[in-house]
């Protein structure tokens, strides 16, 4: 009599029964996604159980293989049987729900928990100068290459993107400006470029249009300046002073880096542009902003961090004996190594793996 309550309940609603398909003396339960009826199996979690079967939920916090954590709210789903939203990556699959991948309360609670990672999120998808620039040259990896004094792979990259506006949009665009002047951006490029000064060019093309780009916004002069090595002016020539490799390296130091490593590659910005986040939506401040590096390769940014734990998780399931953690609580809470120790101190295999497997730009390794 239940079960027909429950069908007759379902029918009335739109809603396909479930079935318990026999094989032998084994029935395997079902549940119903999205008006699907979706097979499960011993312990699998909503998320995996709708991916079975080809429906697809957003993840930011959750990999493959790690224990989930549930706690960025990416991929929350609305069960319709209770009116309960449900992280769908910890969550345990029953075959008494009837989950809604897509409903309205699902989709505002995404969008809701995205905008409050991107209230703490103050960093630019890409570089303002890079932006600017009619020949799209990535000025923050140019600079960064002379910084690590790799002039050849500088050069190389400088010689893909030419020398071709006089104007300097890109340095007309560069965050720098008001702390000293903008950093000498054609000065380098046409250093590394071998090119002299650019003809009079037509005004560059507007930057393509991206659906979802962050900013840095929020920040006082003083925090930005903190960001750069080199707190000087910028280099000013005497008449017929050539600019040298030297006045390359004050330039570079200069340079605030603003633009993410991984900006074609960052799960936040694909799932902000999927939910309609805005940066914008939650007004407060920052924590304070880390750059690190290890003196390996290995870069870490507080400012790109969700606190997504994936890098902790990884090294844990590696077995790493020192590996990224969790420091503070609340509002001060960050990824950083254990108490008492460096990133220098964890081994380079342990950092690069957490790097390739860290969903936004905080950690890169090269």
């Amino acid at each position: 009599m239940q079960e027909l309550q429950e069908l007759h309940k379902n029918m009335r609603m739109g809603v396909a029964p479930r079935q318990r398909v026999c094989y032998g003396n084994t029935t395997m339960q079902e549940m119903i996604v999205n008006g699907r009826a979706v097979a499960l199996t011993a312990g699998v979690t909503v998320h995996e159980a709708a991916r079975a079967a080809g429906i697809g939920i957003p993840v930011l916090c959750h990999r493959d293989g790690l224990h989930p954590s549930g706690g960025c709210g990416a991929c929350t789903v609305e069960d319709a049987a209770t009116g309960r939203l449900l992280p769908a990556c910890a969550t345990r699959a029953d075959a008494a729900m009837r989950i809604e991948t897509a409903s309205p309360r699902a989709l505002a609670h995404r969008k809701a928990a995205l905008e409050l990672l991107l209230s703490n999120h103050p960093a630019d998808c890409e570089a303002p100068c890079q932006m600017a620039c009619p020949a799209r040259l990535p000025v923050p990896e140019m600079l960064r290459l002379i910084a690590a004094a790799k002039w050849g792979e500088a050069a190389v990259l400088a010689q893909r993107h030419p020398v071709s506006c006089p104007a300097a949009p890109c340095e007309k665009a560069c965050r720098r400006k008001p702390l000293g002047g903008a950093v000498a951006i054609c000065a380098v490029h046409r250093l590394l470029a071998g090119a002299p000064p650019a003809p009079p060019q037509p005004p560059p093309a507007p930057p393509p249009k991206i659906p979802f780009r962050s900013r840095m916004t929020g920040l006082a002069d003083d925090t930005l300046l903190a960001l750069a090595h080199e707190k000087g002016p910028r280099t000013e020539l005497a008449d017929g002073e050539a600019f040298t490799r030297e006045h390359a390296r004050t330039e570079a130091a200069r340079c605030l880096q603003c633009g993410c490593r991984k900006a074609g590659d960052c799960r936040l910005r694909e799932l902000c542009a999927d939910a309609g986040a805005k940066q914008s939506a939650f007004a407060g401040g920052h924590s304070a902003i880390v750059r690190e590096r290890d003196g390996r390769g290995f870069a870490f940014d507080s400012s790109r961090c969700v606190l997504c734990g994936i890098c902790v998780r990884v090294a844990q399931q590696a077995g790493a004996s020192i590996a990224p953690a969790f420091r503070g609580r609340g509002f001060d809470a960050r990824i950083a190594p254990p108490l008492g120790r460096a990133w220098h101190d964890i081994p380079a295999e342990v950092l690069a793996t957490c790097a390739t497997s860290c969903p936004t730009g905080a950690m890169s390794s090269n």
